[in-house]
């Protein structure tokens, strides 16, 4: 599939509702990526830059590849390929191919970045920030409480903004 690279202004994410929706985060390049389902996120400008931010939990396959990184990118699929994505969330990359499992096919943007061929809409992300959300830093402590207490205790999200360099639409 080809894709046509388009302005950021173009690409017409609803803020409010596509990362409510199912996307992938794609971390990592040829050498190794890893995909993962995200529905938390957000769209917005920071330095004056078209900014992309995903939450991932400190135990999770794909953030120690992002760590790595300088890159990632958000994959926004059609709603046909729910249960592939359902696949992403609910297996690790730690005990096998998450793209031969779900059977999506990965594709490469230059060296520095992998995404999913099925998507829509590629967002290649230039990490610009990332920092662990600690409980010290909770000013809704109740909020921090219901999202990392019982299995999750000590686990975690790090925010990670990444500018949005390149989007991609399937043509």
């Amino acid at each position: 599939m080809s894709f046509k690279e388009i302005p950021v202004e173009e690409c017409g994410i609803n803020p409010f509702a596509d990362l409510s929706k199912y996307c992938i985060v794609t971390a990592g390049n040829k050498e190794k990526c890893n995909p993962m389902l995200v529905t938390w996120g957000s769209f917005g400008v920071m330095w004056r830059k078209p900014t992309a931010t995903i939450y991932i939990r400190q135990s999770r396959f794909t953030k120690t590849i992002l760590d790595s990184q300088d890159y990632y990118t958000l994959s926004v699929l059609p709603v046909s390929y729910k249960p592939k994505e359902s696949y992403m969330g609910s297996h690790s990359g730690r005990d096998g191919d998450k793209f031969e499992g779900s059977g999506l096919t990965p594709c490469f943007i230059g060296d520095e970045a992998a995404a999913v061929e099925e998507a829509d809409l590629i967002l290649v992300c230039k990490k610009i920030y990332s920092h662990e959300m600690s409980s010290e830093f909770y000013t809704d402590k109740e909020t921090y409480q219901r999202w990392n207490e019982g299995r999750q205790a000590g686990n975690n999200h790090s925010v990670f903004m990444g500018e949005i360099v390149k989007v991609l639409k399937k043509e």
